[in-house]
């Protein structure tokens, strides 16, 4: 929590925060604010691998991120999904890279962005898949659309697409953009173009004149794989 208020720049917003162990819990959890349920499966009866435990440790993490993304500011509408969930991979990949090295039992684990390179194999294999891929940001008519959205795409491909653009807006940028977006957009609710024009005011062109909302259209806006 404190790696996440420093990074954003905002202070966690609820009195308390809590985990519930919830037998036979339909998702894996589920980020109440200030209580997170989690399925009885993260609950371990025996020794575990080393994947279930890195699992786990990033599921906790993914969570917490929602704090502030998804509870803080909550997505207008359907098709700005990923503003919760690609935002909460991304940093939470973040965020465990940070305290990686300093944990005495870091074998135990897998590392950070080995993980996240494998996780991205989830991405690049929902996008393959006619009639299954759509755009990480794209028209969602209706909650029963919705529904169809929680996958690789969403998840995986749209975490990539942020590694990509804090890699070329640096990190300080990002982290100055997201503090003043979460004091924006406090306790409303935010689209794309909200938050790429919140990104635009801090972003500072290294004279490679990438327009953000060109990139959007590239890789948000537009279906299947991206090719150079």
């Amino acid at each position: 929590m404190k790696f996440y208020e420093k990074f954003f720049n905002y202070p966690y917003s609820f009195h308390r925060y809590v985990y519930i162990f919830c037998p036979e819990f339909i998702w894996g959890a589920m980020e109440h604010p200030g209580a997170v349920t989690f399925g009885d499966f993260t609950i371990f009866r025996e020794e575990p691998i080393k994947e279930r435990k890195t699992f786990r440790a990033y599921l906790m993490l993914h969570e917490l991120a929602h704090q502030w993304f998804g509870n803080l500011v909550t997505m207008k509408w359907w098709n700005d999904l990923w503003l919760n969930e690609s935002f909460a991979d991304i940093v939470c990949h973040t965020a465990f890279s940070e305290i990686f090295n300093e944990i005495p039992w870091k074998d135990q684990y897998i590392d950070p962005w080995v993980r996240f390179n494998g996780y991205k194999q989830w991405g690049y294999q929902d996008d393959k898949v006619p009639g299954m891929t759509h755009p990480i940001n794209g028209e969602v008519i209706n909650t029963e659309i919705a529904e169809t959205i929680f996958d690789g795409i969403t998840y995986a491909k749209g975490a990539s697409a942020l590694k990509q653009l804090i890699g070329h807006v640096g990190r300080d940028c990002f982290c100055e953009a997201m503090s003043n977006y979460f004091k924006k957009y406090e306790w409303k609710n935010a689209t794309l173009n909200d938050f790429l024009d919140n990104m635009k005011e801090h972003y500072k062109d290294d004279g490679s004149n990438i327009d953000l909302f060109e990139w959007k259209d590239q890789w948000l806006s537009t279906s299947g794989y991206n090719f150079f």
